[in-house]
């Protein structure tokens, strides 16, 4: 009896990010995309499904570029079958907090210098402060990306962070299509 309420408090804690934040608004979140436009979550997005990645740390970089092509892919480009089912905002946010907000003006010029514009509109760079946000999305881990699935009145409806997986994006998926 006692092994079993370790092991059930044990899942219980493990398993409480994933519905953590779920039913939870989004906190507002302001960023600005390369070309100088300033993009307030999740205010901006009202009315629309909208998925956002989050990243903060170096350590979670290699994580987060794995969400890149495949949200892309179903999201932006359509090359599915049955990617024209969905409408949504998709948007990474690399996040440049405590030191590293000086470094997000020069990131910002090496990627309007060297990266393909048609990823512009999808990129919001934040630079600020990370506590509200890791005391609200339970963002506890900074060698992980977050991920987040908003509906159209910015509550989110689905979290989850790491890598990516088609389990993920299956549930993701499953969200938008019974919505």
């Amino acid at each position: 009896m006692r092994l079993f309420l370790i092991i059930s408090c044990f899942i219980l804690v493990s398993s409480s990010f994933s519905w953590a934040q779920v039913g939870s608004e989004f906190p507002m979140l302001i960023g600005q995309k390369v070309d100088g436009k300033v993009v307030d979550l999740p205010e901006s997005v009202e009315g629309k499904y909208t998925l956002i990645g989050l990243s903060w740390s170096k350590k979670a970089q290699e994580n987060f570029e794995t969400w890149v092509n495949p949200s892309w892919s179903k999201f932006v480009v359509k090359t599915g079958m049955m990617d024209g089912l969905y409408d949504i905002n998709l948007y990474f946010i690399p996040m440049f907090v405590g030191t590293k907000k000086a470094a997000m003006d020069k990131i910002m010029k090496n990627m309007k210098a060297k990266s393909d514009p048609e990823i512009f509109p999808y990129v919001l760079f934040y630079k600020g402060d990370i506590g509200p946000y890791e005391k609200s999305l339970k963002l506890n881990d900074d060698t992980k990306p977050y991920i987040f699935l908003l509906d159209a009145s910015g509550k989110i409806v689905y979290a989850t962070s790491g890598r990516y997986s088609e389990k993920k994006m299956l549930e993701i998926e499953t969200i938008l299509l019974e919505s």
